[in-house]
């Protein structure tokens, strides 16, 4: 019988309304501390409870969930659950780079998690499991499940030129033409026509042109992160230098595109889909889509241009409610 790989959940969280830490951003940033202090990245939306039932109930093969916080934690939170670990940014994040308030620092320094396991899967807190899973559909063989969606990048705004930084990076070490002739298996037929071609076109020349993210779930390598840590360290340094945000940042996304490029792939298709929650439209297309299980994966993507909040918050808890009504053994 084949040996089952060891695979691992990495969710980072903050409680925006924590005073400490809302006070130890504002005075770090030399900000002055008021209710519009914090943007949406960090609004909660109160479902975190229901990523941990979701978790429970549909992915109950997975090892551990590690809960990784600035030395925060719900009052819900069973901490002592023998699946859970409790992890601060102080437990593994060295002192020169904190405090931090930049996601990028936070899961740059994942692979100094020494429980870690070598294959995990990390989620953003707005990324939910709404069917039953199988290890299968995230790790084959220890190779992460995924999808290269390649494409031109339109620089739009502020994260267009991380995504640019993102590229920059890989095309130092692959070359696209290469990467093509050597792993026939980004043909795949998950990819359809419309991908094929794309990947026949930009395929001709060495530069990737651009990678598309699926603001999904992402199956990682914790060896990846050691082996960009060592060839880009500089570039990586500087990131998690940054205490916010900066347009000279690179993301983890350059991990996943470095297992895709070097071919170290299960050739998969996308688990489910992304909605932005910011008009009544999309948040009803959101609940139909779990509703009816149309994928095993949602993200609920908050953004600044929300303009009715909790009117939106409430329709989605009443269906997180529906779905997952009972405590997980996560909650005390």
């Amino acid at each position: 019988m084949k040996e089952q790989i060891q695979i691992d959940i990495v969710v980072p969280w903050v409680d925006d309304t924590d005073p400490v830490w809302r006070n130890k951003k504002a005075q770090y940033l030399g900000l002055v501390e008021d209710d519009n202090c914090c943007d949406a990245r960090y609004r909660d939306w109160d479902t975190l409870k229901y990523w941990f039932r979701s978790i429970e109930k549909n992915a109950p093969w997975v090892r551990y969930v590690f809960f990784v916080t600035d030395n925060q934690k719900p009052r819900w939170l069973n901490v002592e659950h023998p699946k859970l670990k409790w992890v601060k940014h102080t437990d593994y994040i060295p002192k020169e780079y904190l405090p931090t308030f930049n996601s990028s620092t936070i899961i740059w320094n994942l692979n100094r998690i020494e429980e870690l396991s070598e294959c995990f899967v990390l989620f953003n807190d707005d990324v939910f499991l709404i069917d039953k899973t199988e290890p299968e559909d995230f790790f084959v063989d220890g190779k992460p499940c995924d999808l290269p969606d390649i494409g031109t990048l339109y620089p739009t705004n502020f994260f267009s030129h991380i995504i640019f930084n993102n590229i920059c990076l890989i095309n130092r070490h692959f070359s696209f033409k290469e990467s093509i002739k050597k792993n026939r298996k980004l043909f795949t037929k998950y990819q359809g026509i419309g991908g094929r071609l794309k990947l026949l076109l930009y395929g001709r020349n060495d530069l990737i042109p651009g990678s598309n993210a699926y603001h999904i779930q992402s199956s990682l390598l914790k060896s990846v992160f050691d082996t960009l840590w060592e060839k880009e360290y500089d570039t990586v340094h500087q990131t998690c230098l940054n205490k916010v945000r900066a347009i000279t940042d690179v993301t983890d996304w350059t991990v996943r595109d470095w297992t895709l490029f070097e071919g170290n792939f299960h050739p998969h298709k996308p688990l489910g889909r992304t909605f932005d929650t910011s008009t009544l439209k999309y948040s009803n297309e959101a609940i139909d889509y779990m509703k009816n299980k149309k994928g095993k994966v949602i993200c609920l993507n908050d953004t600044e241009e929300e303009t009715d909040f909790e009117v939106h918050k409430k329709m989605i808890i009443d269906e997180f409610e529906k779905m997952f009504p009972e405590k997980s053994s996560f909650e005390l």
